[in-house]
């Protein structure tokens, strides 16, 4: 035998003692006989592998605390340009929203639409109000994603264990190295963002909702399915209610309500829808000091059960102002109370002959604590009012979430 038969023989023994190790290998794995890291794994390459990765931490409520106190921030502030595109006199300049925790291509994020009566007329429900979405236009694009299929999911939320779900559609951010972080942070922001701005939306508890993430693995490849829903079975509805039939019938119950007070108003202008509103609930609630019974801080609680804290005094009115078509919003921040002390809050801003107002309900409806009185100059000092006034005991702050900083519209500088 010469040399030239010698290699190739070699060469080819080489080959069956590594095929017959590979081989080995390969059922030592495929059975378990021996633990292989998944990187080094065959059976990794060829099966698919699922996990389930569930967001460590619910949504953050709404209630901003005195702990954040000295975290908040000055909100910039957004006008409305009157038909000639001129800044009214006492209005700031116009500035640019900003996204506080991501950066947005140019060309994904999406324009503000003013606010003006015109886009704000009373046809139908508040689904054609403008000021409906002001906390969405703020979100990034994974935000808006999360709100809008949340939105579109409002019927099968009742039920109180639907999941919401959104298939592969952040599969590319979660490919990036800070994707993770960027859609726990849409997530907390997107589904705060639905409530503050449609407050018929009272029957959830967000603290009870959770972002899940399932990876499929197939080799090096890695596929991300995410969804949002409850955790071990349990209801993410509010404890009042049980099913989507026991929140329709109170949804009935608070449009009848709704349709008493529009039913009040005697003279049909936009002033007087305000002040009946206003008037209506400062009259008929009653501000809760507990700051534990169910619901204070919705519209079931200002409405049906008559107790609220400012959260709820706010989003009663513009339940109601958005069902008129009157631009409003709900906004938060810091106020000083009568004893100088801080404390967060929350009241709304609303739209009358082209200029925005501020209006606190809840500081309009004072505590009496036994047979005080007080002058009825009390009831509407916070009453369509302008930043020069409204501004010496309020703050806005916009701060929904850590690192987040919504922004409002401006008030008018004087009082209405």
């Amino acid at each position: 035998m010469g040399k030239k038969d010698n290699l190739v023989a070699g060469i080819m023994t080489t080959l069956i003692i590594l095929i017959f190790l590979l081989t080995t290998y390969f059922c030592l794995d495929i059975f378990g006989i021996i633990e292989v890291p998944d990187n080094l794994s065959l059976v990794s390459l060829i099966n698919a592998k699922t996990e389930k990765v569930i967001a460590v931490n619910p949504i953050e409520d709404l209630i901003i605390t005195e702990e954040n106190i000295d975290d908040w921030i000055n909100a910039n502030t957004k006008s409305d340009v009157d038909e000639e595109d001129k800044e009214p006199d006492n209005v700031e300049e116009k500035s640019n929203i900003e996204y506080p925790y991501i950066n947005v291509p140019e060309e994904q994020t999406e324009e503000v639409p003013e606010i003006t009566e015109d886009n704000n007329s009373a046809v139908g429900k508040s689904t054609t109000n403008a000021t409906n979405k002001l906390y969405y236009y703020q979100l990034d694009m994974y935000g808006k994603m999360i709100y809008d299929r949340m939105y579109d999911n409002v019927e099968n939320l009742k039920t109180g264990n639907y999941e919401v779900q959104f298939d592969t559609l952040f599969n590319e951010l979660l490919h990036q190295e800070n994707g993770e972080s960027i859609l726990e942070n849409a997530f907390q922001f997107g589904v705060n963002a639905l409530l503050f701005d449609h407050p018929e939306i009272f029957y959830l508890d967000i603290t009870k909702m959770y972002m899940s993430t399932e990876i499929t693995s197939f080799g090096p490849l890695k596929t991300y399915k995410v969804k949002i829903g409850n955790l071990e079975g349990e209801s993410y509805l509010s404890k009042s209610f049980y099913n989507k039939q026991s929140i329709d019938v109170v949804s009935e119950m608070i449009e009848t309500i709704k349709s008493n007070i529009e039913g009040s108003i005697i003279e049909d202008t936009a002033y007087n829808k305000i002040k009946t509103v206003h008037d209506y609930l400062i009259k008929n609630v009653s501000y809760d000091q507990t700051l534990s019974k169910d619901n204070i801080y919705n519209i079931y609680g200002a409405l049906i059960n008559k107790e609220a804290v400012c959260e709820g005094y706010s989003k009663a009115f513009k339940y109601i102002m958005d069902d008129f078509g009157i631009p409003c919003v709900i906004a938060c921040g810091i106020g000083q109370n009568s004893n100088g002390e801080t404390e967060s809050h929350a009241w709304n801003y609303v739209k009358i002959d082209s200029n925005w107002y501020a209006v606190d309900c809840t500081w309009d409806d004072p505590v009496i604590v036994g047979n005080g009185r007080v002058s009825d100059s009390v009831y509407t000092k916070y009453f369509l009012k302008g930043s020069s006034d409204f501004f010496v005991d309020h703050a806005e702050d916009g701060k929904i979430v850590d690192g987040s900083s919504f922004v409002y519209p401006t008030l008018s500088l004087d009082n209405y």
